[in-house]
């Protein structure tokens, strides 16, 4: 990486909104219910070692990925089994799409919300 994109990355960051990822109604015990994410890249899914854990059977292992560049938070839907909805659209397979605040994420049968926070 050049010192000019470490440069972009530190003043991207500093500016950067922090993600509060919050379930909104799942059927399934979770032990977490809330995630703050700051500027970085995170797997969703029931796998244990995913960043975000969902005990969800609806949700793949692998389910998608939630982002941050240039700016904006995305999520990408990760060829799950049941697919993503973001805003009661199903983005799978439809490459990242932009999260917005009060985003509506449903994945399996759980319901997040995504609130966005000035850092």
């Amino acid at each position: 990486m050049s010192k000019e994109e470490k440069e972009k990355n530190v003043e991207e960051t500093k500016k950067a909104l922090v993600f509060v990822l919050r379930v909104v109604k799942s059927n399934f015990f979770m032990p977490q219910t809330e995630w703050m994410l700051y500027p970085g890249e995170y797997i969703l899914g029931r796998y244990p070692t995913n960043d975000i854990v969902l005990p969800d059977p609806y949700i793949s292992r692998r389910h998608a990925r939630i982002f941050f560049k240039d700016g904006e938070w995305y999520i990408e839907d990760l060829n799950s089994t049941n697919g993503t909805v973001l805003n009661n659209e199903n983005i799978k397979g439809k490459g990242p799409k932009k999260i917005t605040d009060n985003s509506e994420i449903v994945v399996g049968l759980t319901v997040l919300s995504a609130n966005l926070k000035e850092k």
